[in-house]
């Protein structure tokens, strides 16, 4: 899928949609094994990997759909995320990495790559700064323990023109890069089923169905549009703001001790300068089925809760103790939202363009470690997270 657009913080371009009319379908996931004994990749997987980048331990997710490859590590004191560079055959990849904060300081900087090639049951390669100037090992392995979940990964996609009779018209596409549980006990099919809620589709009605009627809908207001824009239009300048693009994917952020934390980011563009996008952040706890609020992991008041979000942000975002906050937010002062998630070290709070700063400047990402909430730490949560 193409989810290049993750990077938009770095270099955003406006999308645009494919000019060919193509039916939809439904790449259902294939299944992926860890014991796989054939060193190929499958076409399409979520692998949840352990092991180590420059002798550090890490829990990498990785998601692969068709061509397109995307995931996320904590490493080292900060949230990285990981986007396709290169296929390389059927078992090597090469992929981009970047975190929120280092571009933004940095006008200049070379984003770090990881090549990777797969085993059978894992990945191992190099990591190499963007610079060339440092080279590290990485050995993974694909692992479930008690309490983490495996996953298909899917996609759906589909678009229309905005002329039928043209060739050349201008059309709008849209995609939906999906996941499902493996499993089918009542923990997986509930798991599903939040997973088909993400996208507004009832437990009972299959994906494929779900995604046509989305479509079906998308593509109505985009022929309204369209009729409406061309009445009165002089030539066909209109035309070229009418390549619409609506992307949407999920994506697992973290997936352990009976958690699961997705991020379901969507990318629309509807004419105009730019498009537009947002994380939206579900926080599942799969043991008691339910989704978690602020209060299931910390309880604190809002005040408190601030100062530290606060000194957060100036520490990551390097705003000095006598600069005001307004020197990278609209404000003085960023309140905490609802808009959260979590890792085993700690919680980060994620504003989308334009919600606290400038589209120019990105998502802004607040992250928080434990040991800044520890007095505040409901303990149900602090005992399954295995915080002490």
């Amino acid at each position: 899928m193409k989810y290049s657009f993750l990077l938009c913080f770095f270099g955003l371009a406006i999308l645009s949609a494919c000019n060919n009319s193509k039916n939809g379908n439904n790449n259902a996931g294939k299944t992926d094994s860890i014991t796989q004994s054939k060193a190929e990749l499958t076409e399409t997987f979520y692998k949840r990997l352990e092991g180590s980048i420059a002798g550090k331990k890490v829990v990498v997710h990785l998601q692969k759909v068709n061509d397109d490859v995307s995931g996320s590590y904590y490493y080292d004191g900060s949230w990285l995320n990981l986007s396709t560079d290169t296929l390389i055959g059927k078992d090597s990849i090469l992929l981009t990495e970047y975190s929120y904060y280092e571009p933004y300081f940095k006008q200049d900087f070379k984003s770090p790559h990881l090549t990777l090639k797969w085993t059978g049951n894992g990945f191992n390669g190099t990591w190499e700064s963007g610079d060339k100037t440092k080279k590290y090992p990485i050995a993974l392995t694909e692992k479930y323990p008690d309490g983490s979940y495996r996953f298909n990964a899917g996609i759906y996609e589909d678009s229309v023109k905005a002329f039928a009779n043209q060739s050349k018209s201008p059309a709008a596409q849209i995609s939906f890069e999906y996941l499902e549980s493996k499993n089918t006990d009542e923990y997986g099919n509930w798991l599903t089923t939040e997973l088909k809620k993400i996208y507004g589709i009832k437990a009972q009605t299959g994906l494929t169905t779900g995604f046509k009627n989305i479509a079906a809908d998308y593509f109505k207001d985009y022929k309204l549009q369209v009729a409406e824009q061309s009445k009165g239009s002089r030539g066909n300048d209109f035309e070229a703001w009418l390549n619409y693009t609506n992307n949407s994917q999920q994506a697992v952020n973290y997936n352990d001790n009976g958690y699961v934390v997705i991020d379901f980011l969507a990318d629309t563009y509807t004419g105009g300068a730019h498009g537009n996008y947002s994380s939206i952040m579900y926080c599942l706890d799969v043991k008691n089925k339910k989704q978690l609020v602020l209060s299931d992991i910390v309880e604190i008041d809002s005040n408190t809760l601030q100062r530290i979000l606060e000194r957060n942000l100036r520490k990551e975002y390097n705003i000095k103790a006598n600069d005001a906050l307004s020197t990278v937010l609209f404000d003085d002062f960023i309140k905490p939202n609802n808009n959260f998630y979590f890792n085993a070290n700690g919680i980060a709070f994620m504003y989308n363009p334009y919600e606290v700063a400038s589209y120019a400047q990105g998502q802004i990402v607040v992250f928080i470690p434990y040991i800044d909430l520890k007095a505040y730490l409901v303990p149900a949560f602090a005992q399954r997270m295995g915080i002490k």
